[in-house]
């Protein structure tokens, strides 16, 4: 039953709605809608009495949407474009297509594949948008389906039940130093040689334990880690200034060797390979939009990616 307060509401306002929420700024959506800014302003006003709530929050960023606006959007938006499926194709059509399509990645993620994604995006849908934020170890837990699109993640970042993965392929870790190192000349690093320097750490802003102090057994304790950041770029451009050691996936080390004076190596204990996955609310699977994007992300992912899946 559709509560008294909202059947008022036409399709123009749910639409200017959506608008708002993905603009969030009330010229631009009124630009969208055809509308006057004065008459945009008086349609926010119709659809904060509606669903009794003011929706968005003036701030000095900016508006900022409230929880309930938030809620509203995945459901909005799989409305309007199920009711526009009445008198269209359901077919994306990237080249004209003006959606704003959000993506959650890790700083490395961010760096290893996303130049690549984006060159194909804009390629394939010049008038399109996309947004990235940053992707932690717990952060999908906590937030709306409506936030993202596509996640592209690893084997340590924990997913809600109601995601979808798919396996895009691996990546091996690897010893990364400085090309002026003390072992940058050795052929093979042996475990004292690799406990007797510092560490860097890039933590993904969770609390899980280091994945590799399994590995060490006992001897992680001599371990010390004299540097930690969840910035990738500033963990490389630290090793190649400073004796300290940093074990990562060799994709991104490997793309920024040269510039940042590095040296990768074998580590000297056996790491399992990390898998990459791509990520996705369950209610927006058959999305054809999203469907589009996936693909693209996909097949960037697996041209780049050291071990892709087959």
């Amino acid at each position: 039953m559709i509560p008294s307060s909202l059947q008022h509401l036409d399709l123009k306002s749910l639409t200017g709605l959506l608008y708002l929420l993905e603009e969030r700024n009330v010229g631009r959506a009124a630009e969208r809608l055809y509308l006057s800014q004065s008459a945009m302003s008086r349609l926010l006003n119709r659809l904060r009495d509606a669903f009794d709530d003011p929706l968005f929050i003036r701030t000095s960023k900016g508006m900022v949407p409230t929880s309930k606006a938030i809620a509203l959007e995945a459901p909005l938006k799989l409305m309007l474009e199920q009711m526009a499926g009445l008198w269209t194709e359901s077919e994306f059509q990237p080249q004209s297509s003006y959606r704003t399509f959000r993506m959650q990645t890790t700083h490395y993620q961010a760096q290893a594949y996303m130049p690549a994604i984006a060159e194909q995006f804009y390629r394939d849908a010049p008038f399109a948008s996309l947004e990235t934020s940053t992707l932690t170890e717990t952060s999908l837990l906590n937030q709306t389906e409506s936030a993202l699109d596509l996640a592209l993640c690893s084997d340590y970042i924990q997913l809600p039940k109601h995601f979808e993965k798919h396996l895009l392929g691996r990546e091996k870790f690897r010893c990364v130093m400085s090309a002026n190192h003390a072992l940058a000349t050795k052929d093979n690093i042996s475990l004292d040689d690799y406990l007797a320097y510092s560490h860097v750490l890039v933590n993904l802003g969770g609390s899980n334990p280091v994945i590799s102090d399994a590995l060490l057994g006992e001897r992680a304790r001599e371990r010390h880690f004299a540097f930690r950041t969840p910035y990738m770029l500033a963990a490389l451009e630290t090793v190649g200034r400073t004796s300290l050691l940093m074990s990562n996936s060799g994709l991104l080390p490997e793309r920024f060797q040269k510039q940042f004076g590095l040296v990768i190596k074998d580590l000297p204990m056996d790491f399992p390979f990390i898998h990459y996955y791509s990520s996705w609310p369950k209610s927006i699977e058959n999305d054809p939009g999203v469907m589009w994007f996936r693909d693209i992300c996909e097949r960037v992912v697996k041209a780049l990616i050291p071990y892709p899946e087959q």
